[in-house]
């Protein structure tokens, strides 16, 4: 009962992160280059395969719109938090746990950094036939969260922990077998579809990787 209430209540704060200006902020933000790049992305789809469909483009939609909620809850550091450091006079590098587990948090925060990439785990291989595959997206997990935590070392009110690592791979993972008996249970009918997208094109191809790393630099560089 106590996991069920925490749970109801982190995802009460994430409703109200998404309901409060700076989220919304945060969105355009991470949209900048991802606009910038699906214009082009876009052109090029027409180009080879005749087009992209509407249900993909909502699909990246509900997917940047998840990206937006993840920095903003995780607080990800800026180029201004790294010019700060750059100026500090004091290191803050005593904020660093390397040993899995050393710290004294309790159990509820490696619940929440589970929960938190879950969605990426699921979004991932549901929008991205290239993504259909356990070791893609737990490294796709393991490489955001190392992207975050490496933000966070230039901040000054978070830790960098490699516990952090560690349950949002897990997180992904989970979210990839949610993933599989999903499709297994209702896509399976139309596993054998042809892809929307398969091309050649090294920027189609690896369409998912451009929005993550995209949206990742728009919070980085435009946030004041």
């Amino acid at each position: 009962m106590l996991i069920i209430r925490y749970l109801i209540a982190y995802i009460r704060t994430c409703i109200m992160y998404v309901a409060h200006t700076d989220y919304l902020i945060n969105i355009i933000r991470i949209c900048i280059l991802c606009i910038v790049f699906q214009k082009g992305f876009y052109l090029r789809a027409k180009k080879r395969e005749g087009g992209v469909s509407r249900k993909h483009l909502l699909w990246v939609f509900i997917f940047l719109l998840y990206l937006g909620a993840v920095y903003v809850v995780t607080g990800i550091g800026t180029i201004w938090d790294v010019q700060r450091f750059v100026t500090a006079s004091t290191s803050e590098f005593d904020r660093i746990y390397l040993v899995p587990f050393s710290s004294s948090e309790v159990m509820m925060p490696y619940v929440l950094n589970i929960i938190m990439t879950i969605p990426l785990g699921f979004l991932l291989p549901l929008i991205w036939k290239q993504f259909r595959t356990i070791k893609k997206v737990a490294l796709s997990g393991f490489l955001l969260s190392l992207c975050i935590e490496l933000s966070q070392l230039f901040t000054q009110s978070r830790t960098t922990t490699t516990d952090d690592l560690i349950m949002n791979t897990l997180g992904a993972i989970i979210g990839y077998f949610i993933f599989k008996a999903f499709f297994h249970i209702i896509l399976k009918k139309n596993s054998n579809e042809k892809d929307e997208i398969t091309s050649s094109s090294v920027v189609i191809k690896h369409e998912a990787i451009f929005y993550l790393v995209l949206s990742f630099l728009g919070m980085f560089l435009f946030t004041i």
